[in-house]
């Protein structure tokens, strides 16, 4: 997006709230916060000419071709005209909406339950040794349900405190985000998906739930540099940014899994989904209620990959204590936390292109997802629920290495819910804890929420 006029006016917000929230126009402002993309990546001569327009140079970038500067709107207007120069756009002040306190009664972690991740737990799969960032407002790595494991981070938000990035903010959005992916597996409080995951902070939002586009930009930079196996960005903004799109593509490239809040723009089964979670190399993920059915703000739409379980989500706060929050914000982590189950039991070259990356983990977590509404891919589902028990247990490189599976029906006999005959399928229509090819009754539709009914589909391993 090209700059223009800051006239109008600019919405951005985390995915965990309605949109609504607008900044204060700006226009006459003396100089402003940009992003200049070059079509090389900038050395000396580049900087030298942000300075010779009377610019101030915020920070670099490792690997992109961008920088961000401070400049007067004259020498904007010029720098837009410089051959050297690909484009400008707004570092955009990003606005945290605050999601819901659900004060509804639910199970306490009722969507890691409704996952099937517990089975998975059992099985000794719980994310060890995989690394996954939460791009937030920090976490509380004081938290006695977090503190085992929180491994570290960044705060870009104030960089004389650049190696604590403590959540500082009012509801603790980033250390809620966190307990969803792992809270730990101690008897006590919640648990998380992957109770047994690394987990890295790396602050890009402050304590109001604000912070700016070249923040966020350097801190995938950073899960780039440090090796991050996934990253977790619950949140998102309504414009289109080159030099977001640009970096997220750079780390999915390098083998980082971004998963996005898809937005909670929704009005029952209405809005768009937000960048990044869409941009194409980002997994947008919906959220749905404890009836399976999408959360009514939840954004939908083609781009939609996967839902989650997103309303009245019981996780971590900031204070050492538990609450209720609600939103695509607390969909996304669930599905952060089963692509580090997958990544912990085993993954295989699923589109057979000679490499295991994230391609392969995307099709993993779609492949195995419950398939909603709609047969096939949706606007609403997406490829449908995420399942962590099909996703790992079922899983054939897990299979191979630890479990037995006497049909050969590529399904382990301890979940296999017809263990003698071979049912790859494992269709379970009537819910009944048997196998469709080994039940005698064989009722084709189930009723979700208000009696509206829905087909379940179990989605064919490939």
């Amino acid at each position: 997006m090209m700059i223009r006029s800051f006239e109008r006016y600019l919405f951005v917000s985390l995915a965990i709230g309605v949109f609504g929230c607008a900044l204060t126009s700006v226009a006459g402002a003396a100089e402003r916060r940009v992003i200049v993309g070059f079509h090389k990546t900038p050395h000396a001569v580049e900087r030298s000419l942000i300075r010779r327009h009377k610019g101030k140079l915020k920070r670099g970038f490792r690997g992109g071709k961008i920088l961000p500067a401070t400049l007067t709107d004259q020498a904007i207007a010029k720098l837009k005209v410089d051959p050297r120069v690909a484009f400008i756009e707004e570092d955009a002040l990003v606005m945290a909406v605050y999601g819901e306190n659900d004060i509804a009664e639910y199970n306490e972690t009722w969507g890691v339950a409704r996952i099937q991740a517990d089975p998975v737990h059992a099985e000794g799969i719980k994310g060890a040794g995989i690394k996954v960032a939460v791009l937030d407002t920090g976490i509380n790595y004081n938290h006695p349900d977090l503190d085992n494991n929180y491994k570290g981070g960044i705060n870009l938000v104030n960089l004389t405190q650049l190696n604590d990035p403590f959540d500082n903010s009012y509801n603790g959005h980033g250390t809620h985000v966190a307990g969803i992916i792992a809270a730990e597996l101690d008897g006590a409080g919640v648990v998380g998906v992957a109770p047994a995951a690394s987990i890295y902070a790396i602050k890009v939002l402050d304590g109001n739930g604000s912070g700016h586009l070249s923040d966020i930009i350097a801190g995938i930079e950073w899960a780039i540099a440090n090796k991050m196996d996934i990253v977790n960005m619950s949140l998102g903004l309504k414009s289109y940014s080159q030099a977001f799109d640009e970096v997220c593509e750079r780390a999915n490239n390098s083998g980082v899994l971004l998963v996005a809040a898809a937005g909670n723009t929704g009005s029952y089964g209405s809005g768009e989904v937000i960048y990044p979670a869409l941009f194409p190399s980002v997994m947008a993920v919906g959220a749905t209620d404890s009836y399976d059915a999408i959360y009514y703000n939840s954004a939908v739409g083609s781009n939609i990959d996967v839902v989650a379980p997103g309303a009245g989500i019981y996780s971590t706060m900031a204070l050492n204590g538990y609450q209720y929050l609600t939103g695509t914000s607390q969909a996304a982590p669930h599905v952060a936390g089963v692509a580090a189950l997958i990544l912990s039991a085993g993954l295989d070259d699923l589109n057979n292109d000679g490499a295991i990356n994230t391609q392969d983990l995307r099709l993993q977590l779609q492949n195995a997802a419950f398939d909603l509404g709609a047969e096939g891919k949706d606007d609403l589902y997406g490829f449908g629920l995420i399942n962590a028990q099909a996703a790992t247990l079922a899983n054939p490189a897990w299979i191979r290495r630890n479990l037995p599976d006497r049909d050969s029906d590529g399904i382990a006999d301890s979940i296999d819910n017809c263990k003698y005959r071979f049912n790859p399928d494992q269709a379970d229509l009537d819910r009944d804890g048997m196998g469709d090819k080994c039940d005698s009754q064989n009722t084709r539709s189930v009723r979700a929420t208000s009696g509206a009914p829905f087909t379940r589909h179990w989605r064919r391993r490939r």
